[in-house]
């Protein structure tokens, strides 16, 4: 069977997304309702089945276990700008004077 993958280009950078070759579940890591929402007593009522051994129902388990990977990259590529928008502001108030007030209008 062949396996999906993906990939991600911005600004001259590529990033290639392969699934592996598992195991695979359809109960992705970042598609479930949050922590918060079930540690309040929340419940997933969109808990997707297990799925079925045949092509379709491997390949669905081998998206989610893709779309799990492209969500943790992201996440954490949101972050890594997040702080270098943090650090950029900092420096400027530092080097230059600029008041962070100044930045957001």
């Amino acid at each position: 069977m062949l396996s999906p993958t993906a990939t991600y280009t911005s600004d001259g950078f590529t990033q290639e997304f392969h699934p592996g070759d598992g195991p695979h579940t359809t109960d992705g890591s970042t598609t479930q309702i949050s922590d918060i929402v079930l540690n309040a007593g929340g419940e997933d009522r969109d808990k997707p089945s297990a799925p079925n051994d045949t092509p379709m129902g491997e390949l669905r388990a081998a998206l989610t276990t893709l779309q799990d990977q492209i969500n943790v990259f992201l996440t954490d590529r949101m972050r890594a700008e997040k702080e270098n928008d943090t650090d950029d502001i900092e420096r400027k108030v530092l080097d230059e004077g600029v008041e962070e007030d100044s930045e957001s209008e």
